[in-house]
């Protein structure tokens, strides 16, 4: 009898997950905003209640971390702007370089016995990095409506969720779980943070001596996708040791690699006491096939989401004795 009541219960949570599964993938761009508010107001909640216990009134300190967020968010989206037109007036002598490369690249395999016929883009089939002015103006209207609903989201979820530690008392169960997400989420983005950091300003000195361009773009590139478990760095990497192989050849691309693999080993090293999975509380596979899994459901965001979101799924499993061993399962192996 206990046996059917867990198989009944098992086959209600995987109903349950199939249909949120399906409307999040079908209402992605409604629900990315809504998402990306809710962990923002996770993260700066500890900035809120510093600035409470300073004497500031919650409202003044939820629209101080607000309006810090769209500071740094505008900031971030000039830099890239002017980094994209600099790349894009770039490109002709980047195809030049291209084309110098591979032919050296198929000399050096013709050598080898191998022959192969490697023809770069043209300046007329590469074009611009630049798109046309309507789609430009269509892409800014909905980052503008999307970027508006994050703000005006996070202003109130963080009112919300500020206050949850005084509504412990009434619903303790639940504002506990929130807490724990809330404290896990934050020791492991204040880690990440340090190192990420740290890796992305040590290999912007490393562009800047070799002499790659644009150095300062792939050093927030860098920053921004090592957020991004396992995947981003690499996936951030492929840029600058790209433009290392154009600018300098494979000496140059093969001291990149060394160098960021470095840099990130001993950053990573320096400032994370232990392996995200331990913090987390996530196995390493799970971590992987949740970056999949989100991002097929809600797009790219869904990468940088994956670990707020598993790390919720995984809190909200451990709220019932009935899924806790579902919970269990996602951990890392002792």
């Amino acid at each position: 009898m206990t046996g059917d009541v867990s198989l009944s219960s098992l086959a209600c949570l995987l109903v349950i997950v199939a249909i949120l599964t399906a409307g999040m993938h079908l209402a992605a761009a409604l629900v990315n905003p809504v998402l990306f508010a809710f962990v923002l107001s996770i993260l700066t909640t500890p900035i809120v209640h510093r600035l409470e216990a300073k004497g500031m009134p919650r409202w003044t300190a939820a629209l101080v971390c607000v309006g810090a967020i769209v500071g740094i968010s505008l900031a971030l989206i000039a830099f890239l702007s002017a980094s994209v037109i600099q790349l894009d007036r770039a490109l002709p002598a980047y195809q030049d370089l291209l084309k110098t490369q591979t032919t050296g690249l198929q000399a050096m395999l013709a050598g080898w016995g191998i022959d192969l016929d490697l023809q770069p883009p043209t300046s007329s089939e590469q074009g611009s990095f630049i798109p046309p002015l309507e789609t430009i103006l269509t892409d800014l209207s909905a980052l503008v409506i999307d970027f508006l609903v994050i703000i005006i989201v996070t202003v109130f979820m963080l009112l919300e969720v500020s206050g949850i530690e005084r509504e412990k008392e009434i619903t303790p169960s639940v504002a506990d779980l929130l807490i724990g997400f809330g404290e896990k989420l934050n020791g492991y983005v204040t880690a990440k943070f340090r190192a990420s950091l740290a890796t992305g300003l040590i290999t912007t000195g490393i562009f800047l001596v070799i002499g790659i361009e644009t150095p300062f773009l792939w050093g927030l590139l860098i920053f921004l996708l090592s957020f991004i478990p396992f995947l981003g760095l690499p996936i951030a990497s492929v840029p600058p040791i790209g433009l290392a192989w154009l600018q300098h050849g494979l000496g140059g691309a093969l001291i990149v690699l060394v160098g960021i693999a470095v840099v990130d080993l001993v950053s990573r090293s320096v400032f994370i006491s232990e392996p995200p999975e331990r913090r987390l509380e996530l196995s390493p596979l799970v971590i992987v096939l949740s970056v999949f899994f989100w991002t097929w459901v809600l797009g790219v965001p869904g990468l940088f989401l994956a670990v707020p979101l598993t790390l919720m799924a995984k809190a909200v499993l451990e709220y019932s004795d009935e899924t806790r061993w579902i919970a269990g399962l996602l951990g890392p192996a002792e």
